[in-house]
């Protein structure tokens, strides 16, 4: 009767070694997606400022300000208004929200 050293398996320490490179590469990834997950939602939220902004502009072309040199807030965007001196009703619209700005010249009332 002869003992065989060779085995189908794997030894304990291959099981262990195999698993700690597993388990570390696992959390790289989980890492790596939770940082991509941010960017995406802080790119989201800029989206969200950028479009805030474009449509107070628009909403400013639509509905004619009034002429006078003022400051209003339009939901989370603030507004300021520069009269441009002349006969002809123009201002200088300004449309700030957390960063993102729009300037543009505007006919008001």
């Amino acid at each position: 009767m002869t003992l065989s050293r060779h085995s189908d398996g794997f030894t304990l320490p291959e099981v262990c070694v195999a698993l700690a490179v597993f388990l570390i590469g696992t959390t790289a990834l989980l890492g790596c997606w939770n940082f991509f997950n941010r960017e995406v939602a802080d790119e989201r939220y800029r989206l969200e400022r950028f479009y805030g902004v474009v449509s107070s502009m628009e909403a400013l072309i639509v509905e004619r300000p009034p002429c006078a040199d003022s400051l209003l807030a339009l939901g989370h965007a603030t507004i300021r208004l520069d009269r441009v001196p002349g006969n002809i009703p123009l201002a200088w619209a300004v449309v700030a929200w957390d960063g993102f700005s729009l300037k543009r010249l505007v006919r008001c009332r």
